[in-house]
């Protein structure tokens, strides 16, 4: 029977259906049960690792003591060891390198432990660290120590890297891991260099990294080397190379390098002058006008370690001929240094008179003079001039009147502001 408003219970009742009752029930159970299944797929959802924690701990917050115990505990709960096992080897070293394991005397089975791990460190272990080192965190040093207290067997790993050109923008890293295994390594490195699959570009340097590690065991497979190879840079690296094992027959073919017809080969040639124990300072200084930007810069670097005042007129000129800023900065180094040497007499009345040369239309070439003229070497030369000369007054001049980008006046503004506090 239906009925309409029930006024006892001041609501409308509900018109019964034969079995409705058990269905709505049944609709109800049905709904909690998939609710509770919601829940609880959200909840494993957001269940967070001991792996997770403990490389959370080591790589972004710092807490290295925290993270052993959560990846110990996660080296024993993951079915995959790789990661939790690299990881702790790198936790170990860094709680041993920052003094945390001995602050808590924890170091003598920390570096057990580091020890131990580091012996069995296999293939895909390292593999990870290196790509821990790509990520480029706190524990940059740590996790580079580890592949060389490792040696010899990583060596064919970053040297894979190298080749295929993973990681590119710590491939520094690699080079420098390379370098301190120094000689175990050796062998693998003349063999990837040798290799027809290894670009140009990474076999030399390969090469420059054999002639760093000094191990005069080298030489023959670096002759064997240049004898087979018809790429003239790489010669010519090979020739640097041999030179700092001892081969000082070397030194004229990295000399006449300089004035190759081969870009590659001046490359070569220029970057070699530190280490020559003669220095061809003639052509290295005609090596700045080279029509190669980097031929230019490595030669005015090597002339601040090996410096020579004639030098200066074409040190000058590289500030303002559309050199890389790299090899602006270069030039202006080696110029500071030679004026704080007595090296280069009369050089503040030259860069002042540049600075005002209506053709230096680039801002940022002033600013850089500017720059120069500010270094206490220089000021000195600024004050000592000649009255007649009257540098600060030009500089006022150029201030007040010519000049009119804001930053170079920014710059001119300090230089006075040194000159009449000092003068």
């Amino acid at each position: 029977m239906v009925h309409g408003h029930n006024k006892q219970r001041g609501r409308v009742s509900l018109i019964e259906i034969p079995g409705g009752k058990d269905k709505r029930n049944m609709k109800k159970t049905l709904t909690i049960l998939l609710l509770i299944g919601v829940v609880s797929f959200g909840c494993q959802e957001q269940v967070i690792t001991q792996l997770e924690v403990g490389r959370s701990k080591l790589l972004d917050a710092g807490l290295t003591l925290e993270a052993v115990e959560h990846l110990e505990r996660a080296e024993q709960e993951e079915q995959n060891k790789v990661e939790p096992r690299a990881l702790l080897v790198i936790a170990y070293s860094n709680a041993l390198s920052s003094g945390a394991a001995r602050v808590h005397k924890m170091d003598a089975r920390y570096k057990s432990e580091r020890d131990r791990r580091i012996g069995e460190l296999g293939e895909f272990e390292m593999k990870k660290i290196l790509q821990i080192l790509d990520e480029r965190h706190r524990i940059q040093k740590d996790a580079m120590q580890i592949l060389v207290d490792k040696g010899a067997p990583a060596v064919p790993f970053l040297l894979e890297d190298l080749v295929k050109n993973r990681y590119r923008h710590v491939h520094g890293d690699f080079i420098q891991i390379l370098q301190e295994i120094g000689s175990p390594g050796i062998n693998d490195i003349l063999a990837a260099a040798g290799d027809s699959k290894t670009p140009s570009a990474v076999k030399i340097q390969l090469v420059r990294i054999i002639g760093d590690i000094g191990d005069a065991s080298a030489s023959a497979g670096l002759e064997t080397l240049r004898n087979a190879t018809t790429n003239e840079g790489l010669k010519m690296e090979i020739n640097t190379a041999l030179y700092l094992l001892g081969d000082e027959g070397s030194e004229q073919k990295i000399i006449e390098g300089l004035t190759d017809g081969n870009v590659v080969v001046r490359r070569a040639a220029a970057k070699s002058m530190l280490y020559l124990k003669e220095h061809p300072t003639t052509k290295m200084i005609d090596a700045l006008e080279d029509s190669d930007d980097t031929v230019r810069r490595d030669i005015a670097i090597a002339l601040m370690e090996y410096p020579d005042a004639g030098a200066v007129d074409n040190l000058v000129a590289i500030l303002t001929n559309g050199s890389s800023l790299n090899t602006k900065q270069a030039a202006m180094d080696t110029l500071n240094h030679y004026a704080e040497n007595g090296l280069a007499d009369g050089l503040a009345a030259r860069l002042i008179e540049l600075l005002t040369d209506p053709k230096v239309v680039n801002h940022e070439d002033r600013i850089r003079i500017v720059q120069l003229l500010k270094k206490s070497a220089v000021l000195k030369q600024i004050r000592e001039a000649d009255q007649y000369d009257n540098l600060p007054h030009k500089l006022y001049v150029f201030f007040d009147e010519t000049e009119t980008n804001d930053m170079v006046k920014d710059e001119l503004n300090e230089l006075l502001n040194q000159l009449d506090e000092e003068g």
